[in-house]
């Protein structure tokens, strides 16, 4: 007798612990995080090539903290591919927090004489930054989000900066 009570009780079990898993799992599953240009700096030039550091701002709209893991991206300066990447170094963002990411621009000199026509006849520069971020973190699973900004940038923030 016993073993039909077990039976019946591991159905009913089960049959409450299977919607409590899928909810438990879409709390998981994070949101997309907001991925903005705060700014392009020029740190080194060279004969050959130009070294920029674009500073992004990551917005996380998630209730817990992730961990932004790598961002790959391609940078468009005015229509004309300037550089392609990855980022260096994963970042820690709270919930509900903006963090910085910084990515490494390395670009040839042949990228950036494409734009130098257009730079006389305009006083902004257009910039188009697509790519893909992964994330990560406590109680999330790793996720890989696609993001695309567009918008304007003072080409007199271009300033050489050193380091």
């Amino acid at each position: 007798m016993r073993p039909i009570i077990y039976r019946k009780l591991s159905r009913g079990l089960l049959f409450i612990l299977i919607p409590v898993l899928f909810a438990a799992c879409a709390m998981v599953s994070p949101q997309r995080p907001e991925v903005n240009l705060a700014g392009l700096q020029i740190r080194e030039a060279t004969l050959s090539h130009l070294n920029m550091v674009a500073d992004l701002t990551v917005f996380n709209p998630n209730n817990v903290a992730l961990t932004v893991k790598e961002v790959d991206y391609s940078l468009q300066l005015e229509g004309v591919n300037v550089a392609e990447g990855r980022s260096l170094a994963p970042v820690e963002i709270g919930a509900r927090e903006s963090g910085q990411v910084q990515l490494r621009i390395a670009t040839a000199y042949w990228d950036l004489l494409n734009l130098v026509n257009r730079l006389q006849k305009t006083d902004d520069l257009a910039f188009t930054l697509s790519g893909k971020v992964r994330v990560g973190g406590y109680r999330i699973l790793n996720r890989t989000f696609p993001f695309t900004k567009e918008g304007r940038i003072d080409p007199q923030t271009l300033r050489l900066r050193r380091e």
